[in-house]
């Protein structure tokens, strides 16, 4: 018989021909330990890596081409060392995932498209109401948009625990001071309507919110994922009602309707507003 020649290790160039991974994507991916290799050379620091691991470096290459992130590869890949079917189901929910940013980033797309054709887009009604002072619950924090979700839980977490039983006298509204997204931390403060009797804590402040005007416009839960959600700040802000009292003093708001979890794509789920100045008292 003919002896098998076939080496089970090979250099980082041979396995990346083999995997269609690049020899800086697998320096990477050693780095951050999602596929070390299998040895590494004490006296040039070449790295060898195992045919065993090829089918691993394969996935990982259809993974990326597919622009899921590298954390979430890991968690995979986590998944698949213990069952195949725990894997699939994460791939599932990550793909559900890819579907509804595709569906908000399409959404955004047609918002602008309509805006740049007609100049409003009539997806959006614009409303003006006015709001009394009210007192409430406060949590104000600087994060980026990734931080967000876990802030929102937090606050809400502490705002019912703090409550006691006592009944929230006011939605749950997020203020944005500033912008929220992967390069800026806002800051965002969520708040929560509050009976007059309940005092502040190490971690929840009490203020009066005062009284004012805003228009809004009302999202469903399939408007609201972000980015499409830019759509109606950008209606709202742009809208004759700001226009003709621009400068308030208040912050833009999300204002919860509903939690977002617990309704369908097509129910609202919260109020997209912009205060209004106060009119000139003179005027």
């Amino acid at each position: 018989m003919a002896e098998d020649t076939a080496e089970p290790e090979m250099s980082i160039g041979e396995f990346a021909r083999r995997t269609r991974l690049t020899a800086k994507a697998l320096r990477v991916y050693d780095r951050i330990g999602l596929l070390p290799p299998a040895s590494v050379d004490q006296d040039s620091r070449y790295r060898r890596y195992h045919t065993g691991q090829i089918r691993e470096g394969q996935l990982i290459a259809l993974m990326r081409g597919a622009e899921l992130r590298l954390s979430d590869i890991a968690l995979i890949l986590g998944d698949l060392a213990i069952s195949d079917e725990l894997a699939i189901d994460r791939l599932k929910g990550l793909a559900g995932e890819i579907d509804r940013r595709h569906k908000s980033r399409r959404l955004l797309i047609s918002h602008v498209q309509v805006i740049l054709q007609e100049g409003d887009d009539p997806m959006f009604q614009i409303n003006t109401r006015r709001v009394p002072a009210r007192r409430v619950m406060s949590i104000q924090r600087r994060l980026n948009g990734h931080e967000t979700d876990g802030f929102v839980r937090a606050a809400k977490a502490a705002f019912i625990e703090h409550l006691d039983g006592a009944q929230a006298t006011g939605p749950f509204t997020l203020i944005f001071h500033g912008p929220v997204n992967a390069d800026e931390d806002g800051p965002l403060e969520a708040v929560l309507g509050c009976p007059d009797d309940l005092v502040p804590t190490d971690l929840i402040g009490i203020r009066t919110e005062p009284a004012h005007d805003e228009a809004y416009t009302t999202v469903t839960q399939g408007q609201w994922d972000y980015p499409a959600i830019l759509a109606a700040y950008d209606a709202v802000a742009c809208s004759s009602e700001v226009a003709a009292r621009p400068n308030s003093q208040l912050s833009c708001r999300e204002v919860y309707l509903a939690e977002p979890d617990a309704i369908e794509m097509n129910q609202p789920v919260c109020d997209v507003a912009y205060p209004l100045a106060e009119p000139n008292a003179d005027g």
